[in-house]
């Protein structure tokens, strides 16, 4: 017991840790427009994921606690959460060659509004009322951040929103999944290899071949997506999601979204219209409403009652 106790992060760190993922996504999000000038969407998201897996294998292989969980059975276990982090990350990746890297970010964090309808369907979970009245709220905020009106909605924001619908599979999948891991670095693994086999699929008959040699800035882009972005950010959700609820971690993503706008700036220059500014501020306020405070400290008592 007091190993396993170790091996968990307690909810004050995995809250910790879980505010440096999505540090690390939203850096993720530059870095994948900078790589989109050396390979397509699904070359990228291929070479990103067995670059990450052909590096951890021997790591596994090398440390004999982490070799006793290479099985068939942890390789299994983590086929779904691959496939729907594969989509996502596909969907992703092709509408950032359409849309912006701060609308991208904000439309993706609408995966917090898909997850208590999927936490209803896949763990028998009840959807509160006001859930449906903060939904409305957020497809407004879309509205706005999408402009539609002013006609600048285009096929990258559709791309978006079906990446936040597989987001928020991959995260209610991981929550159903989370007590038969037993160890979340080679679980994660295992589902960085599920991840990479529809792009690379893909991308053989339908992409040209990446382009070479790559300059700095796409070799640092590629680095920090395989390993960062993949091994160490993926495998912080896999562990914080052993002691806190889908909802709560999803509500903790939403900070993934002003790091990509703040690195957007920062780096390519983007800028936000006070319209969409005002959609930004729609979707963040409605996605953590929607999740509540009750979530969070839902998830505290679960962990304390679970070891006492």
């Amino acid at each position: 017991m007091l190993k396993k106790l170790k091996l968990e992060p307690s909810p004050q760190q995995a809250v910790l840790e879980l505010i440096f993922a999505a540090s690390i996504w939203g850096v993720g999000f530059i870095c994948v427009r900078w790589a989109l000038d050396f390979a397509g969407p699904f070359w990228m998201n291929a070479l990103r994921f067995y670059l990450a897996f052909l590096f951890a294998v021997p790591v596994i292989f090398a440390v004999p606690q982490l070799r006793s969980h290479f099985n068939k059975k942890q390789f299994l276990l983590a086929l779904w959460p691959g496939l729907f982090l594969s989509g996502t990350l596909i969907f992703q990746t092709a509408g950032l060659h359409y849309t912006s890297v701060t609308k991208s970010s904000f439309i993706t964090v609408l995966y917090i509004i898909f997850v208590p309808f999927l936490e209803r369907l896949l763990l028998k979970k009840k959807i509160k009322r006001s859930h449906f009245i903060y939904v409305g709220i957020a497809l407004i905020g879309s509205a706005f951040i999408c402009d539609f009106r002013g006609g600048s909605w285009n096929v990258g924001d559709l791309l978006t929103l079906i990446c936040a619908l597989m987001a928020s599979s991959q995260i209610v999948f991981l929550e159903k999944q989370a007590p038969k891991i037993s160890s979340a670095f080679v679980f994660n693994v295992f589902q960085t290899f599920w991840a990479g086999i529809i792009p690379l699929a893909l991308a053989i008959p339908f992409e040209s071949a990446p382009k070479f040699p790559i300059t700095a800035k796409v070799g640092f882009s590629i680095i920090i997506l395989s390993f960062a972005s993949t091994l160490l950010a993926f495998l912080i959700q896999i562990r914080t999601q052993k002691v806190l609820s889908s909802s709560t971690v999803s509500m903790l993503f939403l900070l993934e979204s002003p790091f990509a706008a703040f690195f957007a700036y920062l780096f390519l220059g983007e800028i936000f219209t006070p319209t969409q500014w005002i959609g930004a501020f729609l979707i963040l306020v409605s996605a953590v409403a929607s999740v509540g405070s009750t979530h969070f400290r839902k998830s505290f008592l679960t962990y304390t009652r679970g070891r006492n």
